[in-house]
């Protein structure tokens, strides 16, 4: 039996590694409270597991950790409950599992226990003998996992349902007013579970068109690696930047305040005075860590204090000052001859549509009905 050390077994083991180091981390860091990216944490560790199993199987490792194997695909079905929870949590930030979710939770980790137990009463020799048959590689190219019933709904039936539900909470989702970052994050979460279904559904058309150009039956195991690993460093890069202060993406709910309210107030005035003095509001690319260090705090606890305390995002923060500026400029006669882009780029805005979107989100008025009412109350 010779081991196969290639690129793609250091990238499946490195990988697999890492992303049992994030989620682990994040998940004792929080000491498994629900932060509104608890069923991000829980996937990277899903789909940490499904790589390193690949990974076994591609370098036949797997001989040393018999244990682990099972005869047959792998078939991740924890990963659709995991990935329509985050959903939820993303739309519905109040979102609570009720019971039935739990239950339905329950009946997909008892499934993946039970293959896994089952696994372990096969006689040691036989899976030596499953293994040694599987890996002389007589197959006619990649198997079809298509022409098997059980495969079929394990791999096809399963996900679509989960996937309706999915794409239905989608669409309502966009009728509703959300954040920018709400907005960004659901686009990207479903751009992962869409590419993520098709993969595992056409991945069969790619083994075999491949293989016709390589005759290497078992080339699903390099795509399989290759795949799961650009999904897990994607997944690791949002969770890591959603833990460093990151305005790319809704903040972090913290199940517990770490800070008492005085203390709260306090960072906010210390923030909002440094903020006015020195017109900080001004400044396009103004960060959540440059305002943090510039009052000596962490930015954690500026970014708590700021949505709990306030309930706003920093965004909307930095842009409630730009709103007001953006307004006294406008009201200004020695501006009439300035247009409204101008303007907003004079307040911090970088693009006109992003003034008029800030401008509308807090004033229920685009800039022009800003104008038109105040004109015709002077008048």
């Amino acid at each position: 039996m010779k081991y196969i050390l290639d690129a793609f077994t250091i990238l499946g083991l490195g990988v697999s590694f890492l992303s049992f180091f994030i989620s682990l981390f994040f998940l004792f860091q929080k000491k498994f409270k629900n932060d509104h990216y608890l069923y991000l944490y829980i996937s990277i560790l899903i789909l940490g597991f499904e790589m390193l199993y690949k990974t076994l199987i591609h370098s036949r490792l797997i001989y040393d950790f018999q244990w682990l194997y099972h005869p047959g695909r792998f078939h991740n079905l924890l990963i659709y409950p995991v990935f329509l929870f985050f959903v939820w949590y993303v739309i519905k930030p109040e979102f609570k599992l009720k019971p039935a979710h739990k239950l339905l939770l329950l009946v997909f980790i008892l499934y993946g226990l039970y293959v896994f137990v089952s696994s372990l009463f096969i006689p040691s020799n036989e899976k030596i003998e499953m293994l040694n048959a599987f890996y002389n590689d007589n197959r006619p190219g990649p198997f079809n996992y298509w022409i098997n019933v059980k495969t079929l709904i394990k791999s096809t039936v399963i996900p679509i349902l989960f996937l309706g539900v999915i794409g239905y909470n989608f669409f309502k989702f966009k009728r509703k007013t959300k954040t920018i970052q709400s907005k960004r994050l659901i686009r990207i979460l479903s751009v992962i579970i869409i590419i993520y279904f098709l993969f595992n559904q056409f991945s069969n058309l790619l083994y075999r068109w491949i293989y016709r150009a390589t005759k290497f039956s078992m080339i699903e195991w390099p795509i399989d690696i290759t795949f799961i690993c650009l999904l897990l460093l994607l997944l690791s890069v949002l969770a890591l930047m959603v833990n460093t202060g990151s305005t790319f993406l809704p903040p972090i709910k913290y199940s517990r305040s770490i800070l008492e309210n005085d203390t709260y107030k306090v960072i906010i005035d210390k923030a909002k005075q440094h903020i006015e003095s020195n017109k900080l509001y001004k400044k396009e690319k103004l960060t959540l860590g440059e305002l943090s260090k510039s009052i000596n705090t962490n930015p954690k606890y500026l970014s708590q204090a700021i949505n709990d305390y306030l309930q706003l995002s920093f965004v909307d923060f930095i842009n409630s000052y730009r709103v007001e500026e953006a307004k006294k400029l406008m009201l200004d006669k020695t501006n009439a001859n300035l247009t409204l882009e101008a303007i907003g780029l004079m307040s911090g805005f970088k693009s006109k549509s992003a003034f008029f979107r800030a401008f509308k989100k807090a004033t229920q008025l685009t800039p022009n009905q800003f104008l038109k009412s105040k004109r015709g109350s002077n008048s």
